[in-house]
């Protein structure tokens, strides 16, 4: 249940941090940019707390819906059979230490997105394929 509160503030930080620069500046928000867009689908992302450079995490709460832990579990699963450095975990924070608005809303679109969220080298995506986290970690 923590899990899901941390994606609601994250959400209402970034739609606040947004509204706040749209209204301030009389402009609409950041939008991302696509260099930040790997092939895979990944989004570079702002650094986050635990695991290593080169493990991959593997994010769904304790009790988010049957399928979407069953995804991540199995996820984590096929990755660790491949001998790839997983970490299956309920939580992640991020280290968003420069104030970007469009670091928030990258946040926010990945956090927001269909579970599990996975985290590959500083790059994230929503419920991604087996395939696209291994063409993504092997740097295809």
């Amino acid at each position: 249940m923590n899990v899901i509160k941390i994606f609601i503030v994250l959400g209402l930080a970034g739609f606040g941090y947004q509204y706040w620069t749209k209204h301030r500046e009389g402009q609409p928000p950041v939008a991302s940019t696509s260099s930040a867009r790997s092939s895979n689908g990944f989004v570079l992302l702002p650094g986050t707390s635990g695991g290593g450079s080169g493990t991959v995490q593997v994010i769904a709460a304790e009790d988010c819906p049957e399928d979407a832990a069953r995804r991540a579990d199995s996820l984590a699963e096929q990755l660790s059979s491949k001998g790839i450095p997983v970490s299956r975990t309920h939580s992640v924070s991020f280290t968003v230490a420069s104030g970007d608005p469009a670091d928030a809303q990258r946040i926010t679109a990945i956090m927001n997105g269909e579970l599990p969220i996975v985290l590959v080298r500083g790059k994230a995506k929503s419920n991604p394929s087996f395939e696209d986290v291994m063409a993504e970690y092997s740097g295809r």
